[in-house]
């Protein structure tokens, strides 16, 4: 595997696989070039282009004993790989969806790249098409419209968007995609924070609504009775870029899988106060291309006015003197997504403080001691004798930001006491 685009650590990134399909040995160094070119095609769309900085990929090299693929409607068969085959039209790339095929690319995937997003497979061939893999991978030959083929069956794969053409499909699914419906109800449209009060709908399709999103009737394989969101996008023709409705569902699709904070400071969640003096915290934020994430900072549960950097320093008597915590909540506002009703683009991190305190003696040798933390927060008791090795004695389940720890067994050693939140 040769790394083509690094950008940070694969657990917080999109990462994606280009495998070779239809290269022999001889070949396999024009693969790397084609995969970085590849990339970089992919890179320089908007959405995408926004934010370059979240993908990292790879180019996995694996070699065919003949150059190419097969293509039936020719006579022309080729012993490849992954036992691709192009359809009658010359567009469509198929390949095997049993262990001949789409189980030779996940047993790669899973060797070389478990991490992975998004699988691509590029195959030599210079007549231009592709496919989405039966929903798994996305499929493009290098021909000369590759870039816009790999980009369309991108869409497919990584959003889940429908093509949005009017030639019939027989059999092809009922069910609509993000950009596809047969809502004409203007409040139940899917994409109706695109949609302008002042454009019709349906949406004729004429050049005064030739720039604006509406509902334009033929999509989804259907010429009537299925819409799209512009008159035209990259999911229905090639060398037009995403629709807004689209980019938003790419988007969206990105986040699903990385968040907005690469890393925080401390990174124990649990607030430890040694001393009066200020506790720093801190944020490694993703960084798209050409804006920021919004940042704020947040004390018991009240926004800290000016607080909007990437660090925040705050002493102990700020914060009063019951169940304290600190809070970060950092949130990608980008003009490309209106609609994020499951909160994608937003993170919030928040340090919890667990502090024992109101030791009291007890008849019979017995003792208790008050817990104090937030509200439904887990903490375990555990209890030491050296300080070095620590066992839990109770777990509790706050009820109201407290609760009591009794030592109910009379003429135990002495110990020492601490309080924990238990891994989730």
């Amino acid at each position: 595997m040769d790394l083509v685009l690094t950008n940070g650590p694969a657990s917080n990134r999109f990462n994606i696989a280009i495998l070779s399909e239809g290269y022999t040995s001889s070949q396999l160094a024009d693969f790397r070039g084609h995969a970085t070119n590849a990339i970089n095609t992919l890179l320089s769309r908007p959405p995408f282009s926004e934010y370059r900085s979240y993908f990292n990929a790879f180019a996995i090299s694996v070699a065919s004993a003949q150059s190419g693929s097969d293509h039936p409607g020719s006579g022309i068969y080729r012993d490849t790989y992954f036992n691709t085959t192009f359809s009658s039209n010359e567009t469509l790339i198929a390949y095997p969806t049993n262990s001949q095929g789409q189980g030779k690319v996940d047993a790669l995937i899973q060797t070389f790249l478990p991490e992975c997003d998004l699988t691509v497979l590029l195959v030599n061939d210079t007549v231009s098409g592709g496919s989405d893999g039966s929903k798994k991978t996305a499929i493009a030959s290098i021909g000369f419209m590759a870039g816009e083929f790999m980009v369309h069956e991108i869409g497919h794969v990584m959003a889940g968007l429908g093509d949005e053409y009017e030639t019939p499909f027989p059999g092809f699914s009922g069910v609509g995609e993000p950009n596809t419906t047969r809502e004409t109800d203007r409040n139940a449209i899917k994409w109706k924070a695109w949609i302008a009060p002042g454009t019709p709908v349906p949406t004729p399709e004429t050049s005064d609504y030739a720039g604006v999103t509406g509902l334009f009737e033929g999509a989804h394989y259907n010429a009537t009775g299925w819409f799209r969101p512009r008159l035209d996008c990259a999911m229905r023709s090639s060398f037009v870029p995403f629709c807004e409705v689209c980019s938003e569902a790419l988007v969206l699709a990105l986040y699903q899988r990385l968040r907005p904070i690469e890393a925080w400071t401390p990174t124990n969640l649990v607030l430890s106060w040694p001393n009066e003096a200020a506790a720093n915290f801190r944020v490694n934020l993703q960084t798209p291309t050409s804006h920021s994430l919004s940042v704020q900072w947040i004390t018991n549960g009240v926004e800290v006015a000016g607080a909007t950097g990437s660090t925040f320093s705050i002493a102990p008597s700020a914060l009063g003197s019951g169940a304290r915590n600190v809070t970060v909540r950092v949130k990608d506002q980008t003009p490309l997504v209106r609609n994020d009703p499951s909160g994608y683009l937003t993170q919030t991190v928040t340090w919890k403080e667990l502090r024992l305190i109101s030791p009291t003696i007890l008849a019979g040798g017995k003792f208790a001691f008050r817990v104090v933390g937030d509200d439904d927060q887990p903490a375990a008791v555990q209890s030491s004798a050296d300080l070095v090795s620590w066992r839990s004695i109770a777990t509790n389940v706050f009820a109201a930001g407290n609760d009591w720890f009794t030592n109910s067994t009379a003429g135990n050693p002495l110990r020492f006491y601490r309080v924990a939140m238990p891994p989730r």
